[in-house]
């Protein structure tokens, strides 16, 4: 057994269809058909994004929305695996959008929406192995989003076998109602289906396994079970001792769900067991991973994790991941959590959509607060031809498959309708949330609004409309109206939903220029859970005019570099000390943005030379949490300031430039608890390359992020190079993509070079399946080189 995935699953079998794809772009008459010659197509492999291939261009239909990617029509062809055995389930994490999926030329299912995961029973088809799977998408309609998307099979596709007696898809509920320091009462609500042709004696036992592998409770039942029927099976089974899932020690518990039927009648080749009455062969389990712990909303104190109160310190973020596109492996979101995490933050909004399953996996290991959101706009922005026919499925493939996970304490079934408070958006408002809580009792339900009415009076008339229909009432730019929807009599918790990194509403206007972060509004109010930023991570999308690409002011570029604006929230959210200098730097080049979003021009270097001949000012940020910060300019003492007398704002100050270094530091006490420096760079020299990583698994999906820095002769950044750096890869990988945080360049994602931006480029090294050693180069015109190997093994090693 595995600690981290719990189980191994011993009578169904999993695959991940990732090899053996073609795919083309545009549409094909007979696509479906078996017969057709596809052997010009391209070989793929899912998960795939083809727009972020390119090329991006202005006059694209996607339009600034969409990040001026292509989109259109393509399809996918591959042949099922021949070895099937058992009854075939093909599963589809996500499929940007309106795909239809076809086996051997027969029309299998269709799905409009493109973040919902969907199941097909392939068994009614006839399917025994070697058949044709083909799977059109047409992301081809105008409009469809607010921001990139990406367009394909851009998450994974899974093959599952079972027995015709077995556990359904997403089919277990473990739910930990009681829970004190002595024991956990744990309800496991299980749906196994017979899709034999008699009717079947079902034995199941639900075995409770800790994170060692070892097995704390165990249940048992019986039931017959018609043919072509369902039954949902209800254990409570008690743990002893419960080690509670919590953010800094995120344990996990693993329910292992096992079927038994009567010997004889499809069974497969399992070990029996006499349970006193004959004999019964197991035939399928299913392996659930769940967290013991409690939380609590309250309207006057705010989050409880466990009986501890708890600061949301969130943020939100899109599915896609810079240069990867929406077609991002487990990796890549691990080191964007890990970013994230290094700032202190410990809640996601998954905005505005599922997340893939991974995703959460992620936040349950690592120790971060979700909020699970299943729509944007529910009847806009080309949801609306199908929103009646489709929302009750797309609710209930949220919440089955994600309702488990312990990371997750809110379900969101929406954001900003554009009729906010309106009579028709309060109807389904009531319709979403009355599903979603009876799909699932166990959390509250919630809705992202918009900060839109007739001023601060008909936000808050809007406001009390929805609150009717709500658990935690969340806000998007509302930070400034807290007080007013209490004496409104608005009697739920709080919580901001979006926020901005460095302005606050005021007065009527969400969208002010008050330099006081909304932070504050969480620190300083017992009644208020926490804050969502907007965004995180810089994505894709929402876009300026051409060449604009995407949302550049998050608290971490495309690249996975922590911008000198994020240091603010590491110091506001982190328990380690900090401290951290910045200059104000007005010749900064920074991608076109939204103003309201903006913030100061911050740079984490010391090169002012037309300061220095004037003997001009630098205007200078420190952000700590500490007691004070000493600066010094070449180890000359600048003054200390005392960070409360800024309150809730940085220290600032005025440095008359010399180049050399700057140094801050923090001090508590009296005692030295952190420093940081800013140091002046001469000519660029060479190229620095350095991995994230020292050793890849060898499973094609295992990424390593080079990046390429350009240096002096003294190793330091050259903050203003953008010297183009060449990448080359050989043996045991192949570059996935290229990027250097520049939402306004031109130049394309995937390839083999790109500008340095602020002195920096990375490449995205994928490994193969072989294994080996992969090395990666870089190099630049008139500037030295620089390489790395790693070693790229079945277990990483």
């Amino acid at each position: 057994m595995s600690t981290t995935d719990g189980p191994d699953e011993e009578h169904r079998r999993t695959r991940r269809l990732e090899t053996g794809w073609r795919f083309t772009r545009g549409d094909v008459d007979d696509g479906a058909d078996p017969a057709l010659d596809d052997g010009d197509w391209e070989r793929v492999e899912v998960p795939h994004d083809w727009s972020i291939e390119g090329p991006f261009d202005p006059d694209n239909p996607s339009e600034a929305a969409g990040g001026f990617a292509p989109e259109g029509v393509g399809w996918y062809r591959r042949q099922l695996p021949e070895d099937i055995e058992g009854e075939p389930t093909l599963r589809f994490d996500g499929v940007y959008r309106n795909f239809d999926v076809y086996v051997d030329g027969e029309h299998v299912g269709t799905r409009p929406y493109g973040y919902s995961t969907v199941n097909y029973d392939l068994s009614e088809f006839g399917v025994t192995g070697g058949e044709t799977l083909a799977v059109r998408v047409a992301n081809d309609e105008h409009p469809h989003t607010r921001w990139y998307t990406g367009s394909g099979i851009y998450r994974d596709v899974h093959l599952t076998e079972t027995d015709p007696v077995a556990v359904v898809p997403f089919g277990t509920d473990v739910r930990t109602n009681a829970v004190n320091r002595q024991r956990a009462e744990v309800q496991v609500l299980t749906e196994v289906t017979n899709d034999d042709d008699e009717a079947v004696t079902v034995a199941l036992e639900t075995d409770i396994l800790d994170a060692d592998g070892e097995v704390v409770a165990t249940a048992g039942d019986e039931a017959t079970v018609e043919p072509g029927e369902f039954h949902e099976f209800e254990q409570r089974l008690s743990v002893a001792d419960p080690d509670r899932w919590t953010l800094d020690d995120p344990t996990r518990y693993f329910a292992r769900s096992v079927v038994y039927r009567e010997d004889g009648g499809g069974a497969t080749a399992s070990p029996s067991r006499n349970d006193g009455g004959g004999s019964a062969i197991a035939v399928d389990d299913y392996v659930t991973p769940f967290g013991v712990r409690t939380f609590e909303w309250t309207a006057d104190e705010g989050f409880f994790l466990n009986g501890e109160p708890v600061d949301m310190k969130g943020v939100n973020l899109h599915h896609d991941a810079g240069c990867l596109g929406a077609a991002v492996t487990e990796r890549a979101l691990e080191r964007r959590l890990e970013t994230l995490q290094e700032l202190g933050c410990n809640a996601i909004r998954t905005a505005h959509n599922p997340p893939q399953p991974e995703l959460l996996d992620l936040c349950d290991r690592m120790g971060f607060l979700v909020i699970d959101e299943v729509y944007d706009k529910w009847r806009h922005v080309g949801a609306d031809e199908w929103f009646d026919e489709w929302w009750a499925e797309d609710l209930s493939a949220m919440i089955d498959r994600d309702r488990n996970h312990p990371s997750i304490v809110l379900w969101s079934v929406g954001n900003e309708n554009f009729d906010q408070g309106s009579e028709e958006m309060i109807e389904d408002l009531a319709m979403l949330t009355e599903a979603a809580s009876e799909m699932d009792p166990t959390r509250p339900v919630t809705y992202g609004n918009p900060p839109w009415g007739d001023g601060t009076e008909g936000v808050v008339e809007n406001i009390e409309r929805v609150a009717e229909h709500v658990d935690v009432l969340v806000g998007n730019y509302q930070e400034h109206w807290y007080d007013d929807y209490r004496e409104a009599g608005i009697d739920l918790p709080l919580l901001g939903s979006e926020n901005r990194r460095f302005f606050r509403g005021s007065g009527d206007d969400p969208l002010a220029f008050v330099p006081r972060n909304p932070w504050y509004d969480v620190e300083e109010r017992d009644d208020v859970c926490g804050q969502f930023l907007w965004p995180g991570i810089d994505y894709l999308g929402e876009a300026r005019d051409w060449p604009s690409k995407g949302w550049p002011t998050g608290l971490i570029d495309t690249t996975g570099a922590i911008k000198p604006s994020g240091r603010f929230h590491q110091a506001a959210w982190s328990d380690e000390s900090v401290v951290f200098a910045a200059a104000v730097d007005h010749d900064r080049e920074r991608p076109a943005c939204r103003p309201a979003w903006s913030g100061p021009p911050l740079s984490e270097h010391w090169n002012f030379p037309d300061r220095e001949d004037s003997q001009g000012f630098v205007d200078v940020y420190t952000y700590t949490n500490a007691e004070t910060v000493e600066l010094y300019q070449n180890d000359e003492s600048l003054g200390v300031q005392h960070a409360d007398d800024y309150g809730p704002r940085p220290i600032e100050w005025y440095v008359p430039y010399e180049s050399g270094t700057l140094r801050a530091v923090a001090k508590d006490d009296g005692e030295v608890v952190a420093e940081h420096e800013l140091e002046t760079a001469g000519e660029p020299a060479a190229v620095e390359l350095s991995a994230d990583r020292e050793t890849l698994a060898a499973d094609g999906r295992d990424l390593v992020y080079a990046e390429a820095t350009v240096v002096d002769e003294e190793g330091v950044r050259v903050p203003r190079a953008d010297h183009e750096v060449d990448f080359s890869v050989s043996g045991a990988g192949e570059i996935a993509g290229v990027d250097n945080g520049n939402l306004d360049s031109d130049e394309p994602w995937v390839g083999e070079s790109r500008s340095a931006y602020h002195g920096t480029c990375i490449a995205v090294v994928r490994a193969d399946r072989d294994g080996g050693r992969v090395e990666i180069e870089a190099e630049a015109d008139e500037l030295g080189g620089d390489g790395v190997t790693l070693p790229v093994g079945a277990d990483g090693d």
